[in-house]
């Protein structure tokens, strides 16, 4: 009984070690041309871990098939620029010019929630007091709010009607210009930008909500929901961020201004998503982050879909990540010196 029941375990451990292998190219993969293997991505971090458990599986054994799992995640390690980061900080003295800025998915400030506002209002006062960002972007903002702004006398909020509730905000301490919005189509969605002035110099700072897939955050409802029709819903949505990032590249390529973007991609680090939205630039979490940077949790399974991406020639000195939230999703901060 034991060697048959190793023997299935040793092929469901090359079949997941083959998938996380295959993972590999999903960066590379238009989810417009190849639907379905692209919804693979959001199940990397689940590779990785079972990969982690069949590693363990054998090492207890002392078996070579240890081997199999260990290569993979070894591999996974490197070629996906570490899922995993320790870092130390920088030093702010050693710049002449620095910027604080916080990207936070808030949920409408918990307006539909069991504790609405209330509670929102006092996790952001702590926030503000505690992290003082000089820029914060917030995706699903919330017009009729009572959270207290007034630290933050610059201010682009944007919805896409006149009646709408949800949108999209940058508040800053320092003034902003050439305000704009990418209001995209068929969706609730949408990304805005503006320029963000700090003494002689000019960054460009974007606040991205790319398409959310709209399923419930629970392995249940998973299980109980028909497949085809989950298919439809994740190869929609990745078919729309990729539409989605063309835009807003396309709007960056134009910037004369360092770049900072902010936001929720809805999608992993191991996305055609990310890949393609991060380009060139510097992700926050890989410069300075520590632990996971988990900013959003699957039903207690931390995924990282939050990020702040800038530009080569801005240097990221710090890196946090706020776990003390009213939101689904965690706010994240970094600082920037130039």
């Amino acid at each position: 009984m034991g060697r048959f029941f190793n023997t299935i375990m040793y092929l469901a451990n090359l079949l997941m070690a083959f998938l996380l292998l295959l993972s590999f190219i999903l960066p590379y993969l238009p989810p417009s041309r190849f639907p379905t293997i692209s919804m693979l991505s959001l199940l990397v971090p689940f590779l990785i871990l079972i990969n982690i458990i069949f590693a363990l599986y054998w090492a207890f054994q002392l078996r070579r098939r240890f081997f199999i799992s260990a290569f993979v995640i070894v591999a996974s390690y490197f070629y996906f620029n570490a899922f995993y980061k320790i870092s130390a900080e920088g030093n702010p003295a050693d710049y002449k010019n620095t910027l604080t800025v916080m990207s936070y998915n808030v949920r409408l400030f918990n307006s539909y929630e069991k504790k609405p506002l209330e509670n929102g209002s006092k996790t952001m006062k702590a926030y503000f007091e505690a992290e003082n960002p000089d820029v914060v972007c917030f995706q699903e903002y919330y017009k009729p709010n009572k959270v207290d702004f007034s630290a933050y006398p610059y201010r682009y909020e944007h919805f896409k009607t006149p009646k709408s509730k949800l949108g999209n905000a940058i508040f800053s301490k320092y003034p902003l210009i050439n305000k704009g919005a990418f209001d995209f189509k068929d969706t609730g969605n949408n990304t805005i930008y503006a320029d963000v002035i700090k003494g002689k110099d000019t960054l460009r700072i974007y606040s991205a909500h790319l398409q959310s897939i709209g399923i419930l955050p629970e392995v249940q409802f998973l299980q109980d929901t028909d497949n085809s029709w989950l298919r439809k819903k994740f190869t929609n949505a990745f078919a729309k961020q990729q539409n989605q990032i063309n835009s807003i590249q396309n709007h960056k390529a134009k910037s004369k201004y360092p770049v900072i973007i902010c936001g929720d991609f809805n999608n992993t680090p191991f996305s055609y998503t990310y890949r393609t939205m991060k380009g060139d630039m510097k992700d926050a979490f890989r410069e300075r982050g520590n632990g996971l940077g988990t900013t959003f949790l699957f039903d207690r399974f931390p995924l990282r879909i939050d990020y702040i991406l800038v530009s080569e020639n801005l240097d990221v000195i710090s890196f946090k990540t706020l776990k003390n939230t009213f939101s689904d999703h965690y706010a994240i901060r970094t600082t920037l010196g130039w």
